[in-house]
């Protein structure tokens, strides 16, 4: 119905904020892994050439190559206990230092946009628009502040190499993420990223076809919803 918000449920298709990983409860929403990839190294120097945070730290300089990126990606979600999941596919953008955008389906039937600290999901299925802002303990322990800041991270993250061109994320304290996977392509960008949760849940995203991009769709991190969707923001 117009102007009517429907209350959202999607924790079970994948899309709660523990399910894809950034250790973040946002009454029920998404914030994608790609805000793991978004939110770029800095440019820090690594004094003492630790394997993973060069690793780390290039990743973020192969971004920052680049105004805006965006990629092709597939999503599948395996809930605790399954070993199957949904599958769902899109396109993402992402720009240094804090900004990103997930389409998802074609056409799409969900997005969901970062800029700074403001996170909005806006979901055609639901008919719902949701804007959370990150407060500072929500932005230094997620998996964010390790591609942000990778010096700052390792005080909240055990950073280690794996392979040849992956890194793993484990959080020093207990919270919505248990580990963090990424796999680094040939190109320098992220290939695969997989999180997993306390409760055994396990998110995989994989990226193709990443080049360079103008920007976001329509110039907007945060899309506009439609006239019949209104956008709600936190309670005070």
């Amino acid at each position: 119905m117009k102007g009517e918000r429907v209350k959202m449920d999607t924790r079970g298709k994948g899309f709660g904020i523990r399910d894809q990983g950034l250790g973040v409860r946002i009454q029920g929403l998404v914030v994608p892994v790609l805000a793991a990839i978004a939110l770029l190294a800095s440019s820090i120097a690594i004094a003492d050439r630790d394997p993973a945070m060069e690793r780390l730290q290039a990743l973020g300089t192969a971004l920052q190559t680049r105004s805006t990126w965006t990629a092709s990606y597939a999503q599948e979600y395996v809930p605790p206990g399954m070993s199957l999941g949904e599958r769902v596919v899109g396109q993402v953008w992402v720009a240094w230092p804090d900004k990103a955008l997930f389409a998802t389906g074609n056409p799409v039937v969900r997005w969901m946009g970062l800029s700074g600290r403001l996170i909005r999901l806006l979901d055609f299925e639901n008919l719902s628009c949701d804007d959370h802002l990150l407060t500072a303990e929500e932005w230094e322990r997620i998996p964010l502040i390790a591609v942000l800041d990778p010096n700052a991270a390792l005080a909240q993250f055990s950073i280690v190499a794996e392979g040849e061109r992956g890194l793993i994320l484990i959080p020093r304290e207990a919270g919505g993420v248990s580990r963090v996977y990424i796999s680094i392509g040939e190109n320098g960008l992220p290939a695969r990223v997989v999180v997993s949760d306390p409760q055994g849940a396990v998110s995989t995203f994989d990226f193709t076809e990443w080049e360079a991009a103008d920007g976001p769709p329509e110039g907007q991190w945060l899309p506009a919803p439609p006239g019949d969707i209104f956008c709600i923001s936190d309670p005070e």
